[in-house]
């Protein structure tokens, strides 16, 4: 609790020095900028969320996107990419780094000539090497970003917020207000995107009955139920189809899961699938039920979801749609639903608790997950399948 409590401290104030320090005007003109370069290199479930405003942007600029090893097989199926760093850096890495950076502060310009007309930064301080490497090397002439605190200096235009900390609005709406202001352009973000030309269909995958595909990951890194849980809901669900249980690489739970579920008729995903085969089964499910993750993320897009929340901002990171969401209180939590443009129902579940994000830290006491009830998930899940 405490490094939490520090951490947002720390992180307030350097987003209120910020405020102070930014520049609120771009220090270009918009017909300036062909070419961007923009900075997407963190995991599958930030690229994925992100992914509809990246494909606006390609449609009216020239773009190459900056990846990390973790999302670069993703996002070179869609845009020009660039591997640029193995993986994000953890928080501490991100801390050390900054500070190591401060003479960038006060270096003069450089001599060589820029590649791209923009950098445009979505990552922020969540991992700011990949800003500081372009930077030094004058890659681009003018910089535009989310709030970056005490390096707001370095940016030709720069967000008062940060999307993913203190906010309260999705991660897509934060984005299309930053190029909104950055680039003078409104864009129209879909609320889903046509991955059909892009799945594979695998081979030892032969369920031909309706299937409920279960991810019971997330729980390890306090992101919702353990597999326990689900293996109580998945025994209590009156569903006459297939059960189709999906784990994180090399299958970590499954293990536990198997201890204590009772059901039978249960196909368990025993390899590890690729994105495209994943994608194919979601969509071919009746129904997907996981946890807040990076493939929920993805997984949720041609798919009828459920998604639990326990440490994340279940507003910023919910499946994004045009239509408005309703919430409804039952006990000790919350449910927000709605129907997408595509007409695939939408629900997150989660316990209005004051603590998250928790930055995958987790607790002793962590109400987020315990508050999460199953009957009310038992109930959900039916409502939606009769919905179909």
């Amino acid at each position: 609790m405490l490094i939490r409590v520090i951490i947002k401290l720390l992180a307030g104030l350097n987003l209120f020095l910020g405020i102070l320090l930014r520049k609120r005007v771009p220090g270009y003109k918009f017909s300036e900028i062909k070419s961007i370069l923009i900075k997407r290199t963190d995991r599958i479930g930030d690229a994925a969320v992100t992914l509809p405003i990246l494909l606006e942007l390609g449609k009216h600029f020239q773009v190459r996107v900056l990846t990390s090893k973790y999302n670069d097989a993703f996002l070179n199926k869609f845009l020009s990419t660039e591997i640029s760093c193995d993986a994000p850096r953890n928080l501490l890495g991100s801390l050390i780094l900054i500070i190591r950076s401060i003479p960038l502060l006060f270096a003069g310009p450089k001599k060589n000539v820029p590649k791209y007309d923009l950098f445009l930064d979505l990552n922020g301080l969540r991992d700011p090497a990949v800003f500081f490497r372009v930077k030094r090397e004058n890659l681009c002439r003018y910089y535009a970003g989310f709030n970056m605190g005490l390096w707001n200096p370095m940016f030709d235009y720069a967000q008062p917020n940060y999307p993913v900390l203190f906010s309260q609005t999705h991660i897509l709406d934060a984005c299309r207000s930053l190029v909104s202001n950055a680039l003078g352009c409104n864009m129209d973000i879909p609320d889903g995107i046509d991955f059909s030309g892009k799945m594979i269909r695998p081979d030892d995958f032969q369920v031909k009955e309706e299937f409920i595909l279960v991810n019971i990951s997330g729980g390890e890194q306090f992101r919702g139920p353990s597999p326990k849980f689900y293996a109580r809901l998945v025994d209590s669900l009156d569903f006459t189809g297939s059960i189709v249980i999906m784990d994180a690489l090399n299958r970590p739970h499954f293990a536990d899961f198997k201890s204590s579920v009772k059901r039978k008729d249960i196909m368990y995903l025993q390899r590890d699938f690729s994105l495209w085969e994943l994608l194919y089964i979601a969509a071919k499910s009746s129904l997907y039920v996981g946890a807040d993750s990076g493939i929920s993320n993805l997984l949720q897009f041609p798919a009828n979801a459920i998604l639990f929340f326990a440490t994340g901002l279940p507003w910023v990171w919910r499946p994004y749609s045009r239509n408005p969401y309703t919430v409804r209180k039952i006990g000790r939590c919350l449910v927000a639903e709605t129907v997408n443009s595509g007409g695939l129902n939408k629900k997150v579940v989660y316990a209005p608790v004051s603590c998250r994000p928790c930055f995958d830290i987790g607790c002793q006491d962590a109400r987020c997950i315990e508050s999460l009830d199953l009957e009310l998930a038992l109930n959900e899940i039916n409502a939606m399948l009769l919905k179909g």
